[in-house]
């Protein structure tokens, strides 16, 4: 029944109906996002207390807007429909929380671009789903940052085999070639595909990573709201329920409610309960829990693995063949060709720097040794370049150290 004196729908928002059969509803904060009214164009079809309208005129009310609504009477069918009521505002006003809190985040996150651009790729598209993270520009942003450095780096090492003062500590310095081959590396894949890259020295922020939901809580139920008073209960499940008919009873607070209708919204689907107080003996009983058939077999819990064990793994890897690389790179939720640069960069730098002591030494294996470090180096980073991991001749030897570190094939 239409309230005589109006409705007030929280947030400030309140219908107020007129004399004439039209309807007043003012919004000092939300935008409620309606269109009125333009020619032959309709207005949008708002539903209130079992009553249609039409959008007609909006008017600035003091910090808001006022908008002015008239019985439906066009003999179109409605289009866009907005049913107002006390969820509909709420889901506005969560939506627009959601909106300003995000934006707030983008804002200070303009400062850590370049430290936040070194997660990697999987945390950046969750930090863009959830809060509009700029994640391409941020890994073009730390990229470009970690070339810079690189060439610093690699300038001061090349400096100081001439015999030239060090203007920067060594310890900075030796990473240099490493993370101008990653800044190169990254750059040419974002720019290529427009997705995020992580960089290796992201690695800690798989401390961070989303854990994976166990399929029972995907799938099982919420009551969205219950109204005692009405004799109606509202259960949103992010699956289609088969178990559910109106053969069955649902318990909830000491009562039993069967199923009026049910409605997809998005990729949910809402069941509508009505209280029965005839309950036969035979009614069989619902649950509010996941479909027994999609309730996932117990399995015992592992204990997740140590960092340090993670790091180990992962130095053993770099030099691992290309298959061990994927693996462990689907585990970490990276991609497998920074393992084979790591690898690669680290053979080439300390092939080089190595021939430089040892050219002056008559011992020729040494020598040779160190040309097959720099030579495979080259190739694998050729083959990094190309999106193929590679390992090294050497990474047979390491094998039985971390193969049972390694998740399962598929």
């Amino acid at each position: 029944m239409e309230p005589e004196r109006g409705e007030d729908l929280g947030h400030g928002v309140y219908a107020s109906p007129g004399s004439a059969g039209e309807l007043a509803v003012t919004s000092p904060r939300l935008d409620l996002g309606w269109q009125a009214a333009e020619e032959q164009v309709p207005g949008t079809a708002v539903l209130w207390c079992g009553q249609s309208f039409e959008v007609v005129g909006r008017m600035p009310a003091g910090s808001g807007v006022r908008w002015t609504l008239r019985s439906w009477d066009e003999p179109s069918a409605m289009r866009n429909v907005f049913t107002l009521n006390r969820e509909s505002v709420q889901d506005i006003a969560d939506r627009t929380e959601n909106e300003v809190r995000n934006r707030r985040a983008r804002g200070w996150t303009l400062v850590l671009l370049p430290v936040l651009g070194l997660a990697p790729a999987v945390l950046q598209k969750k930090w863009a789903n959830e809060w509009g993270f700029a994640a391409g520009r941020a890994t073009m942003v730390s990229a470009t940052l970690e070339m810079l450095a690189g060439t610093v780096g690699t300038v001061q090492l090349v400096a100081a085999a001439v015999g030239a003062v060090f203007f920067m500590p060594l310890a900075l310095a030796l990473p240099g070639p490493l993370l101008f081959v990653f800044g190169i590396a990254r750059l040419a894949m974002v720019f290529g595909d427009g997705e995020p890259v992580g960089s290796p020295l992201g690695v800690p922020f798989l401390l961070l990573a989303p854990k994976n939901v166990p399929k029972a809580e995907r799938e099982s139920p919420a009551v969205q709201s219950f109204d005692n008073d009405g004799g109606l209960i509202v259960v949103v499940s992010p699956i289609l329920r088969r178990d559910w008919d109106r053969d069955g009873l649902l318990p909830y607070r000491g009562e039993h409610f069967r199923l009026d209708r049910v409605e997809q919204e998005g990729r949910s689907w809402v069941y509508r309960f009505t209280r029965d107080h005839d309950r036969g003996t035979e009614e069989r009983t619902l649950q509010l829990r996941p479909p027994l058939a999609a309730a996932p077999a117990a399995v015992p819990k592992e204990a997740p693995p140590s960092f340090l064990r993670t790091m180990m793994v992962t130095a053993a890897v770099t030099l691992g063949p290309g298959s061990d690389q994927q693996r462990w790179a689907e585990e970490l939720g990276t991609r497998a060709v920074w393992f084979t640069v790591i690898g690669g960069a680290a053979e080439l730098v300390g092939g080089i720097a190595n021939l430089q002591k040892e050219l002056d030494t008559a011992l020729s294996w040494l020598i040779l040794l160190n040309i097959f470090l720099v030579g495979e180096g080259l190739l694998r980073l050729g083959s990094a370049l190309v999106g193929r991991p590679m390992g090294s001749v050497f990474g047979w030897a390491l094998r039985p150290l971390y193969r049972r570190s390694l998740p399962p094939t598929q």
